[in-house]
């Protein structure tokens, strides 16, 4: 293949790019915004906005029940042997 036909091949390919672009923002435009629809809440379900206080006498609280403490045997840790220094030559 020639330089010439790469170079045509490459132009149809950006020529077609453009046009799909062209067709999708004119058609974006044509089509406008669509505005978003609000509802209302009382519409869905009804609310009386009142509300009802309840009074709660304070009850003793119980002391909690404390878990027994296992005690784990306590494991020496071993030190971890010592690298030898390499000695350059």
């Amino acid at each position: 293949m020639t330089l010439k036909k790469i170079a045509k091949i490459v132009a149809v390919i950006a020529a077609l790019c453009a046009l799909a672009a062209a067709v999708y923002f004119a058609v974006k435009k044509l089509t406008g915004k669509e505005k978003p629809e609000y509802f209302d809440d009382n519409d869905f379900f009804e609310c009386d906005n009142e509300l009802e206080i309840i009074e709660v006498k304070d009850e003793e609280e119980a002391p909690a029940e404390e878990a027994p403490a296992e005690e784990a045997p306590a494991e020496e840790e071993k030190p971890a042997p010592k690298k030898k220094a390499k000695k350059a030559e």
